[in-house]
């Protein structure tokens, strides 16, 4: 089995059995990685934007790969990428919007994301490497 190495992620995610299976994926599959949590989207906004208690960009860096719940409660992952693309800085972060079902898939896709990435949930160890192949470089 191929390995991966050095990747920092951050997973946003409302549903913790989804994330604890993302959590999983990366371990499984990735050496020397970083993992970070968001506990949903307003947590992954402020982690991303260095506000609240992720306010300390030092402590709390931006992740080279965003693994984002397409459907959470409250903001949904298609909002935080529109707030995203909104920030210079973060325009280099890849993202990957993880999808429970196909529906969920085609509405992002009706409206226009700016994901590198639609990946089916749970994620596996081909759908991390697809991601860090196609990942930004600054």
């Amino acid at each position: 089995m191929e390995t991966l190495h050095g990747p920092r992620f951050l997973v946003v995610d409302d549903n913790r059995e989804d994330m604890d299976q993302t959590l999983e994926a990366i371990r499984t599959h990735c050496s020397s990685y970083e993992a970070r949590v968001a506990e949903g989207a307003w947590d992954g906004l402020d982690y991303l934007f260095a506000m609240g208690r992720f306010h300390e960009r030092q402590r709390h860096p931006l992740p080279d790969v965003v693994l984002l719940a397409a459907n959470m409660a409250q903001v949904d992952g298609v909002e935080v990428l529109r707030r995203m693309a909104g920030n210079d800085s973060l325009r280099k972060v890849a993202v990957a919007l993880l999808c429970n079902t196909d529906d969920e898939k085609r509405r992002a896709l009706r409206q226009g994301v700016r994901a590198e990435r639609l990946l089916m949930k749970p994620i596996s160890g081909d759908s991390l490497r697809e991601v860090l192949r196609g990942r930004k470089t600054a």
